[in-house]
């Protein structure tokens, strides 16, 4: 029996991503199971009795903090004595990387799903791109969740090509098609829009994740503004606010005082308001892949997202969706309104979306191929 142990920075991510994979590698492949993050008393309950958790003060942000958890981490790792421990987001990844270095633990897995420093510019930029390229060095192997996010670090010369490769076709975990179950679109799509007040001569544009600046909700806002005052249209914003301060105050305003403008903070069944969607839209800075993307797109939802290394992998421009300059409004709204006008488009689009997503990231053939990665370390 191997002994792998995940460590992410906050518990969310071992909930979004971490436990279905899990599971299939102790039911698949006899694995002993070890989750890490920061605390969280809650995570413990809704664990099989097969994993185990151990907290860690884990915190998002850089802080000298970070020093206390990689002497913690190296502590645990040394005890333990795991075969394999993976990691992923920043900060985790970052310590942990140290950590398990510092204890001599031989596969060291980096889950480089997105890369920090990707939008950022000058110094900030300089600091967090010496930090992946520390946590690059400390891995022993590295998986990049897209491949343009994988080119992308080669040309920035943070890892060769012999020590990382992406998975299959990529992404952190694969879309559950029993979940997102095309079967029960129409039913969902007339219970949500029914449960929203969507008339259905309104083209519904969707979004979902952290509402803040980096997910390009400035632009989104601003683009649904100017399509919404020619065109029948509801936007749907399903996440909760994470830094007010980034988002432009006039269009946050603007957005909550609007009836077309819908706000559902959390949802464990987001598969059902995908299927009251005409479009998905992504708009963000910077993107390991597009997880909401695929999972919207396997409802039939046609796609837009920005331009950016990893987000467009999770469509197939002109045929699934269509991708658009970051960081602009215009080039948002002419693609809202193209897809607003061409009903057709739209059909085309959400149906080659199915079969893209059945074709190339079902969860469990994706599980099979990173199983056989780590069987192998």
């Amino acid at each position: 029996m191997k002994r792998i142990c995940f460590v992410t920075t906050i518990s969310a991510t071992i909930k979004a991503f971490l436990i279905p994979f899990a599971e299939y590698l102790y039911q698949e492949g006899n694995y002993d199971i070890t989750f890490i993050c920061d605390k969280d008393d809650k995570l413990k309950n809704i664990l099989p009795p097969y994993m185990k958790y151990m907290p860690v003060n884990i915190k998002r942000g850089m802080s000298l903090s970070g020093i206390q958890s990689i002497f913690e981490l190296r502590k645990i790792f040394k005890k333990e004595q795991f075969d394999i421990i993976q990691y992923s987001t920043p900060n985790a990844a970052f310590y942990a990387s140290i950590a398990a270095r510092m204890a001599k633990v031989k596969n060291r897995v980096y889950c480089q799903w997105g890369i920090r420093y990707m939008g950022f510019e000058g110094i900030a930029r300089s600091i967090f791109k010496w930090i992946e390229k520390i946590t690059c060095n400390n891995s022993s192997y590295i998986e990049s969740e897209s491949f343009n996010l994988y080119s992308f670090s080669l040309l920035e010369k943070l890892y060769t090509e012999e020590k990382a490769c992406v998975v299959w076709n990529g992404s952190a975990c694969g879309v559950d098609l029993n979940k997102f179950d095309i079967s029960q679109k129409q039913k969902w799509r007339n219970e949500m829009r029914n449960e929203l007040h969507i008339e259905e001569d309104e083209i519904a544009f969707g979004y979902a994740g952290r509402i803040t600046r980096d997910k390009g909700i400035n632009e989104l806002l601003g683009a649904f503004k100017k399509v919404s005052e020619k065109h029948k249209a509801k936007l749907l914003l399903i996440g909760s606010i994470d830094g007010q301060g980034n988002l432009d105050e006039d269009l946050m305003k603007w957005a909550k005082e609007n009836d077309n403008v819908i706000w559902v903070e959390w949802t464990a069944e987001t598969e059902k308001y995908y299927a009251a969607l005409d479009v998905f839209v992504s708009p963000s800075y910077r993107e390991g892949f597009g997880l909401v993307v695929i999972e919207a797109e396997a409802m039939g939802v046609p796609a837009i997202v920005s331009n950016v290394p990893g987000q467009s992998d999770a469509i197939e421009q002109g045929k699934t969706g269509l991708a658009v300059k970051v960081k602009s409004v215009k080039a948002l709204e002419v693609a809202m309104k193209q897809l607003i006008v061409h009903s057709k488009m739209r059909e085309d689009y959400g149906n080659d979306a199915r079969k893209f997503v059945e074709e190339n990231y079902e969860q469990q053939k994706l599980f099979s191929h990173i199983m056989v990665k780590r069987n192998c370390l």
